[in-house]
């Protein structure tokens, strides 16, 4: 770049900031490639994630149901398939969020590859899903507010209850919700489930 900086100020003809903003913004560094796949903003910031819906509505107050347990959950939309029972295998497109709203992972970032699991199996999905995907039909998409208590408890190792966040980065961010915010009132694990398949 030196060099590039000295022929322009010999030349005397090309102007420092024209020269820079020409110069790649992404290059490949040291070897590492950018990321591969970008979520939309769209995607990060609401339940178009989720597709299917009206993207405009806004889910009213009364729609939540809080459960003995401290889950809430509330319908987006409402499915017409088979409803996900006690050993019932379900597939689900997800999004998961901390209790702010920041986004942390999803299945789409996975290339939509969908979490399954057997409803009643306390090895398959964390205790906040397994309960809240109960009732649910095939094709219909619920928003879960999970209580710290009932997420990854267990931990975020492969192998674990999921669906587990992919990478260092989201699992590090589940793992200090988990330590440092669990005794935080009101503290909870926003997870956004599509239901595509029950059998």
């Amino acid at each position: 770049r030196r060099r590039l900086l000295a022929d322009v100020v010999a030349a005397g003809g090309l102007l420092v900031t024209g020269v820079a903003s020409a110069l790649p913004a992404n290059a490949k560094v040291e070897g590492n490639a950018p990321p591969k796949k970008a979520l939309p903003e769209d995607y990060r910031q609401g339940t178009a994630a989720l597709a299917d819906m009206d993207e405009n509505a806004a889910v009213p107050r009364e729609a939540y149901v809080k459960l003995p347990s401290g889950l809430v959950y509330a319908d987006i939309k409402a499915g017409k398939g088979e409803e996900a029972v006690e050993g019932s295998k379900c597939n689900i497109q997800w999004v998961l969020r901390k209790s702010n709203g920041y986004f942390v992972d999803s299945s789409e970032v996975s290339g939509g590859v969908p979490f399954i699991f057997t409803v009643g199996d306390k090895k398959g999905a964390i205790a906040g899903l397994d309960e809240g995907v109960r009732g649910m039909r095939s094709g219909g998409t619920r928003r879960l507010l999970i209580p710290i208590s009932m997420g990854y408890v267990e931990g975020l190792d492969d192998g674990k209850p999921g669906p587990v966040p992919v990478g260092y980065g989201p699992r590090q961010q589940m793992r200090r919700v988990q330590g440092i915010r669990k005794d935080v009132p009101g503290e909870y694990i926003f997870l956004e489930i599509q239901l595509t398949r029950v059998r």
